[in-house]
């Protein structure tokens, strides 16, 4: 057992005996990292799990399964790595999940209060160690997601906003898009005051950025970069990779562009502020473009345009998240692509020219 699971192990079996925060301070950044993906992760699986529970107790072919007949085998495959804490969600009940859910919330933001108390080169090895954690995890979640689908099922357990609480180590501060004045007149998809739900999920960017496989020294170009997760995600697990964010709002891309250089990233992970309509504006070329339906109609043919131009003489990938799936696929049809790699249903595409 690892230092972090020790001490979160503690946490649940005896918290009277425990000063979180003092057991917290002891650990290496690193270690701190392993504690905040583990602690999230644990949040996410007793949620899971409660609602397993209850699905299964509307079956009466498995109503007299005990709690730890029915714990077992999510242990041995979707909650393999907190197995550390198997023997004590056995033994807390089934009415514990909420309680447990709790108090991880609660690990959780102790880690980050400690961590952010660091200085920024500690918070970059603790960034860079729970992305390299929790990419392990999506790929589980991933592999698990296409079995269920091959049976047609549906797999219960979701960490797409699991490990949101990394956003607060990177200063991104949504709430300041609350009241923001545009001059656009609808032309532009701006998602004013969405927040967080309209950031690409850390599994979207962590798996995009896993079976890209791309070279050293590749040029990743997004396409409508919004407060820079995906740049701050490539800059970290990604160093020899060029990374370019384009967006239109200007205090979106200081934001990005502030935890860019507190990270010392600064010499691969760039962010500008430039209007994609404009005619005016080429777009570089690169070898992977990534799209978060961020556009009107009029500037998604201006963006495709080009985007079809550099295929023409150069192969390059399109990664496209929600709904700039259907624009894609249009465009793949017409110019003769192979059909692309699916993740999350759809909501992740790769689109190889």
């Amino acid at each position: 057992m690892t230092n972090p699971q020790r001490v979160l192990l503690q946490y649940f079996t005896v918290p009277e005996n425990l000063d979180l925060a003092k057991e917290l301070t002891a650990l290496s950044s690193s270690e701190l990292g392993e504690f905040f993906v583990d602690s999230a992760f644990l949040g996410c699986a007793a949620n899971f799990l409660k609602e397993e529970r209850w699905l299964q107790s509307q079956d009466k072919s498995l109503q007299e399964k005990s709690f730890t007949e029915f714990l077992n085998p999510y242990f041995q495959v979707e909650l393999f790595s907190l197995q550390f804490l198997q023997n004590f969600i056995q033994t807390s009940s089934e009415k514990n999940l909420k309680k447990i859910v709790d108090h991880a919330l609660r690990a959780e933001q102790e880690v980050i209060a400690v961590i952010k108390d660091r200085p920024y080169s500690e918070q970059k090895l603790f960034a860079t160690k729970s992305l390299k954690l929790m990419l392990d995890l999506f790929e589980l979640e991933n592999k698990l997601q296409v079995e269920k689908k091959s049976q047609g099922l549906h797999l219960g357990l979701s960490m797409y906003r699991t490990f949101d609480a990394l956003d607060e180590v990177f200063n991104l501060k949504y709430e300041i898009d609350l009241g923001m004045k545009t001059d656009l007149q609808g032309t532009e998809r701006l998602y004013e005051g969405a927040g967080v739900g309209v950031q690409s999920g850390y599994s979207t960017v962590s798996l995009a950025l896993h079976h890209l496989n791309l070279p050293e020294g590749a040029r990743f170009i997004d396409l409508g970069s919004g407060y820079g997760r995906v740049g701050l995600v490539v800059g970290l697990l990604r160093p020899d990779i060029d990374f370019i964010g384009y967006e239109y709002v200007p205090h979106r891309v200081e934001v990005a562009s502030i935890t860019t250089e507190n990270l010392g990233m600064q010499g691969h992970v760039h962010f500008y502020t430039q209007d994609l309509s404009l005619k005016s504006f080429r777009i570089p070329e690169a070898e992977i473009y990534y799209m978060y339906d961020p556009f009107s109609e009029e500037t998604y043919g201006h963006v495709l345009a080009q985007l079809i131009e550099i295929s023409h003489h150069k192969k390059i990938v399109i990664a496209t998240k929600g709904n700039a799936r259907k624009w894609l696929l249009e465009v793949a049809r017409r110019e003769g692509w192979s059909s692309p790699e699916e993740f999350d249903d759809g909501n992740l595409c790769l689109f190889h020219t």
